[in-house]
């Protein structure tokens, strides 16, 4: 029971913002059509000044692509705002990324921040 518990919260709470597909359909690094079955797994706890500023990106992640990119997990500032993050007010944005090849899906690892800010834009 404790553990359906755990997992139930887990869901509930813990998700942030989380998609059963893959953000986009063409590979972020050849512009090829995408492997469903080789997908790249990205996570960054992200932090926001307020909830207005929370709200607004988990509206529209792939508008803020680029400032994704540039941000350090590790951050004090918002990543909408810029002020000051509040610590009660973070997430763990989750995304999957699909590559069109082994090669391409070792690129992505590598430097993953890029890729996925490349893979919000389309």
């Amino acid at each position: 029971m404790k553990t359906l518990f755990t997992l139930i919260a887990a869901l509930v709470f813990g998700a942030g913002i989380a998609s059963a597909d893959p953000v986009n359909k063409n590979c972020p690094v050849s512009g090829k059509a995408g492997d469903a079955t080789i997908v790249v797994k990205y996570a960054k706890k992200i932090g926001f000044c307020c909830d207005k500023c929370k709200g607004k990106f988990e509206k529209d992640p792939a508008a803020f692509a680029e400032k994704i990119a540039a941000y350090k997990s590790d951050s004090k500032k918002c990543l909408v705002g810029g002020e000051d993050a509040d610590e009660s007010k973070t997430i763990e944005y989750k995304a999957d990324v699909i590559a069109c090849c082994a090669k391409c899906e070792t690129k992505i690892k590598a430097e993953p921040d890029a890729f996925i800010a490349k893979a919000l834009k389309k």
